[in-house]
């Protein structure tokens, strides 16, 4: 008798509806209609929201034309009726949804416009910097007083022959040797000076 009743009561468990917990997140920005990335994806332009399954953290990224990109990591937390334990309860044997809706809002900055002449002011600063600037004793002079170096006498490589040096080319006139008369005449291609015969003078009485 009694295992026919337990029977009739998991039977009865198992017709009436479980309860059911849903789970949304609400992303909200100022200003309004900023595009929202969540790990790379977009979602949509805000006001938007998503279903999600797990608590923790989540990664976001807002975009939006006039205002600095910003990146979000919220956590979202768990209510009560999501604690260990508990949750089990909520989903399985109460007769009831609960909606678990998490706002994020989220506060954006314009960005800062840059006038043109505060670019050229910073950029003649920058110029008067650099003029300002000296080179350090001992440093390398500029390229423009610069003296090249002599280029260094080529090495034949090992192995090869050394290039055999230029003839000098031979002049017509022979050198003529010391001690020579001036009778002596060159001649020759060897430049050997060859001796030629003087007349005797006549002897006086």
């Amino acid at each position: 008798m009694k295992r026919c009743s337990w029977l009739m009561l998991v039977a009865m468990l198992a017709v009436l509806p479980t309860g059911c917990v849903t789970r949304r997140y609400l992303i909200t920005s100022d200003p309004p209609g900023a595009m929202v990335y969540r790990d790379g994806q977009p979602i949509g332009p805000t006001p938007v929201e998503e279903p999600f399954i797990y608590y923790g953290k989540y990664r976001f990224r807002l975009v939006k034309d006039g205002y600095a990109p910003l990146d979000v990591e919220p956590e979202l937390v768990p209510p009560w009726y999501q604690w260990p334990g508990v949750d089990f309860v909520t989903e399985n044997l109460i007769c009831y949804t609960f909606r678990d809706v998490q706002c994020l809002h989220f506060q954006m900055q314009p960005v800062e416009m840059v006038r043109p002449d505060d670019v050229r002011a910073r950029a003649e600063q920058l110029r008067q910097r650099g003029k300002s600037i000296q080179t350090p004793p001992g440093t390398e002079a500029p390229l423009g007083q610069q003296r090249s170096a002599p280029a260094a006498p080529t090495r034949p490589a090992p192995g090869s022959a050394a290039p055999l040096p230029s003839p000098t080319p031979a002049t017509n006139s022979p050198v003529s040797p010391r001690g020579a008369s001036p009778e002596e005449v060159p001649s020759g291609s060897a430049g050997f000076p060859t001796l030629r015969p003087v007349a005797a003078s006549p002897q006086s009485p």
